[in-house]
């Protein structure tokens, strides 16, 4: 048996490091429209939102923001007069943010900037919070540090971020799982950074920190193979000489032969982690 084939697109692990210049920045769209309807993420999203809605923020930053999807959802969770200011890197990611605002322009204000330098004062911003960016910063202390700068004493910080180390695939050969989830892993500028993140946090002079591991299992090869980038991850293994292209059809075959059988399953373990700036 072959593996299924799909058109060349843009890696779900590099392709936000530059989404303008990466040369399919529909792909990032496609991207981050996949990981919103996907339960797992759905939760720790919601679960972030409280987190923030119980400090009663007047000013909150989301960091990365995106195509500002978390923008709608957590103005939806604060009061009116709450503003929620969307910072992000990305021209392309922020102009369809400023078409999901639209409505909400006087609440919104959309902010291009990199997370290391963020283009505001210090101390105005009551709550931040930033989702799976932190993996994309070869340093992502200089993100946590930024955060800090521009909270208010009190104010509350939450990250949630993904330790790709935790990476698992039903494989029966063991050494060829460890290989695709050290691939993967290193694929990211930092993969490691969700069990990080607890430690960043203390070192970057937050308190009352609190760390939860969460598990996602995906029974579902479609899905698993788009959102671990199995087509792409397993190209650029072959292209480092990682793996054999000999090898490729095998995987696929006992992957396909898992999920019609119903046995196939794959996950990773991410950490929802916030903190307080001290007064």
């Amino acid at each position: 048996m072959t593996p299924p084939t799909e058109p060349s697109r843009q890696s779900l692990a590099t392709g936000f490091r530059d989404v303008d210049t990466s040369g399919d920045t529909s792909a990032c769209h496609r991207c981050l429209e996949l990981i919103a309807g996907i339960p797992f993420f759905r939760d720790i999203k919601e679960e972030s939102f409280r987190i923030i809605a119980d400090t009663h923020p007047v000013r909150v930053l989301d960091a990365g923001c995106g195509a500002g999807v978390d923008l709608v959802a957590l103005a939806s969770a604060l009061p009116a007069g709450s503003e929620i200011a969307g910072l992000d890197a990305s021209e392309s990611l922020l102009a369809r943010a400023a078409e999901r605002t639209t409505d909400l322009r006087d609440r919104c204000p959309l902010v291009r900037g990199d997370i290391t330098t963020i283009p505001c004062k210090g101390e105005v911003f009551d709550a931040c919070r930033i989702d799976r960016v932190l993996q994309h910063l070869k340093v992502p202390e200089a993100g946590i540090r930024e955060l800090v700068r521009v909270l208010k004493p009190g104010g509350t910080l939450v990250a949630f971020d993904n330790d790709w180390d935790t990476l698992t695939i039903s494989l029966d050969d063991q050494e060829v799982a460890g290989r695709i989830r050290r691939a993967w892993s290193d694929s990211f500028a930092s993969g490691r950074v969700g069990r990080d993140l607890p430690g960043i946090f203390d070192a970057c002079g937050l308190t009352d920190i609190h760390a939860e591991p969460r598990v996602l299992e995906l029974n579902d090869l479609a899905i698993s193979r788009q959102v671990f980038d199995l087509y792409d991850l397993q190209e650029r293994m072959i292209q480092t000489g990682v793996l054999q292209p000999c090898e490729t059809a095998a995987i696929w075959e006992e992957l396909i032969r898992k999920a019609r059988k119903g046995t196939f399953t794959s996950g990773y373990t991410g950490f929802l982690v916030w903190g307080t700036k001290p007064e």
